[in-house]
């Protein structure tokens, strides 16, 4: 099975994501490992910005722009979501 994870070129494989970030092994070697890692990632950045004390609204608008700039980055790097 080919990796398709964004950052593959570094090294890491689709399992490296799946058990830490929980992505089923059948979206291993597809690209729905990334979407789900962005999805993944933005819950923890929502989590996180909540524990500095920010509003709900507020962290999840952060959260929302962090992981669309990460996306558009990803999609002009050639990579499929």
């Amino acid at each position: 099975m080919e990796d398709k994870n964004i950052l593959k070129q570094q090294g890491f494989k689709d399992s490296d994501f799946g058990e830490e970030f929980g992505i089923p092994q059948s979206d291993w070697g597809t690209s729905a490992v990334n979407r789900k890692m962005f999805d993944r990632v933005h819950e923890m950045n929502v989590e996180g910005y909540m524990a500095e004390g920010i509003d709900a609204k507020k962290a999840k608008h952060m959260a929302d722009k962090r992981r669309s700039m990460a996306m558009q980055a990803a999609k002009a790097a050639g990579l499929t979501l």
